[in-house]
């Protein structure tokens, strides 16, 4: 049983619909509550990811080339290349060099490129 308020105090008890509140004593709706929906999960952006150099230098040494293979190809030093390993961003122009050797070498189209979202890049690469 439920305890009975004092006939001063204003008691609140909910009625058939789930979204509107009555006075218990007179009937009355005096407000009415908006529950929001449950949003759906929403698909990470295309915007908000980046190409994982780390995945991308990676599958170019476990299909066979070197990294000093790889930084002749495109020009840059061995270090430039374990630095972007190490999560350095290359400039455009050198990461364009990087994409279009990993796509010979692999024998795959850009649209396959390892990607990562960009929040969850330090998460999946800390060596912790």
């Amino acid at each position: 049983m439920r305890p009975q308020a004092h006939p001063d105090q204003l008691a609140l008890c909910f009625t058939q619909a789930a979204d509107t509140v009555a006075d218990a004593r007179h009937g009355q709706v005096v407000a009415r509550l908006s529950i929001p929906q449950r949003e759906k999960p929403r698909a990470v952006p295309q915007a908000d990811r980046r190409v994982d150099w780390f995945k991308v230098i990676t599958q170019l040494s476990r299909a066979g080339l070197s990294p000093h293979m790889v930084s002749d190809s495109i020009g840059v030093p061995r270090s430039t290349l374990i630095g972007w390993k190490q999560g350095a961003e290359p400039r455009y122009t050198e990461g364009e060099r990087l994409v279009s050797l990993w796509c010979r070498a692999m024998r795959r189209d850009r649209s396959k490129l390892p990607m990562v979202a960009v929040g969850d890049w330090w998460a999946y690469h800390s060596k912790a």
